[in-house]
């Protein structure tokens, strides 16, 4: 079966892991011009940059790597006297795009979560899993923004080239 879906491997963005206490990575995050997500598992986005709030005092931004050297000299995450754990982890990630009119066909396959609109809001964002594989899910336009660990890139990439091409 075809599915009207369309996915595609996403070069290189900065991540950074953000942990920490909520007041201070507040504080931390508004240098870059963000503020924290409202409620768990939800994403705040503006100028395309996406901090997701994914554990217990725990966020993810998600940025093009255009701003990377930007984001590094504002959140100055080798700086330790500041009261939150900021890591660069732009290397351990790969991201996928999946989007179309079949996009949550494509992630019920995928994923266990339930990602249709009424249960994973336009701002939903939260780790679930991708074929067995720990994996984030953002909601995107048209559909979902995937990332996984880049060890697993290329099996999640042959993963969703035979659901989409039905080829086995």
């Amino acid at each position: 079966m075809g599915y009207q879906a369309t996915i595609k491997k996403q070069a290189m963005w900065a991540i950074f892991d953000i942990k920490g206490d909520v007041r201070v990575v507040a504080k931390r995050i508004a240098d870059v011009g963000l503020s924290l997500p409202l409620s768990p598992n939800t994403a705040h986005s503006k100028k395309g940059q996406h901090l997701c709030w994914i554990g217990k005092n725990h966020w993810l931004l998600l940025a093009p790597v255009e701003m990377e050297d930007q984001l590094l000299k504002r959140l100055q995450p080798q700086n330790l006297a500041f009261d939150c754990r900021i890591v660069h982890v732009s290397d351990a990630y790969t991201l996928f795009t999946v989007t179309g009119d079949h996009a949550d066909d494509i992630l019920a396959i995928a994923s266990p979560l339930n990602t249709r609109q009424k249960n994973f809001p336009n701002d939903g964002a939260t780790f679930t899993e991708f074929f067995g594989i720990r994996g984030l899910v953002l909601r995107w336009p048209g559909g979902y923004l995937t990332a996984v660990e880049r060890s697993y890139g290329d099996m999640i990439t042959v993963y969703f080239d035979k659901i989409t091409t039905g080829m086995r």
